[in-house]
């Protein structure tokens, strides 16, 4: 038989592991619309985060690679960083002003796992996407693709195969 204070303690230590998927602590994601408005008065490039609650590569990510200290002044000093709840109904403002909830933004950009980053240029325009767990070598190397500004002359599988 299970007594009930066993029960709480699951429940807690449950939701204590799920409260760990969203951003990283310690990184100031901002939500989706106040990030575009940020990056864009800045010029500086996005980090678009989407991520979701119980995601265990999400928590993975969390404790293998955003804890490591010189990943997270590079992200945190040259990009404007977004989170976004693909199971979230939240609603947003787009940089175009349109409405939507954190689900339907998901849905529309084809966000079928997390975590699951998305990188733009200064001028906002989308560079490239990635799912799944991504080691600190390969996020700095993207950091360094986009901070050099490679990504003008050539593609990330250029870049990376010139390394």
């Amino acid at each position: 038989m299970i007594r009930p204070v066993t029960t709480l303690l699951v429940c807690l230590a449950l939701a204590a592991g799920i409260a760990r998927a969203a951003p990283p602590e310690a990184y100031a994601f901002l939500p989706l619309g106040e990030a575009w408005q940020s990056a864009q008065q800045q010029q500086k490039p996005m980090l678009l985060y989407f991520g979701r609650y119980g995601c265990t590569t999400c928590r993975k990510m969390h404790a293998e690679v955003f804890t490591d200290p010189d990943l997270r002044r590079r992200y945190s000093e040259d990009f404007v960083l977004a989170y976004v709840d693909t199971e979230s109904g939240n609603r947003i403002r787009l940089a175009n002003g349109e409405r939507t909830t954190e689900m339907q933004f998901a849905t529309r950009n084809r966000i079928l796992g997390t975590p699951t980053f998305v990188f733009f240029s200064p001028e906002q325009k989308p560079l490239f996407k990635k799912a799944g767990f991504q080691s600190i070598t390969q996020m700095n190397h993207y950091h360094g693709f986009i901070k050099g500004g490679h990504y003008r002359e050539q593609t990330l599988a250029d870049y990376s195969a010139s390394q």
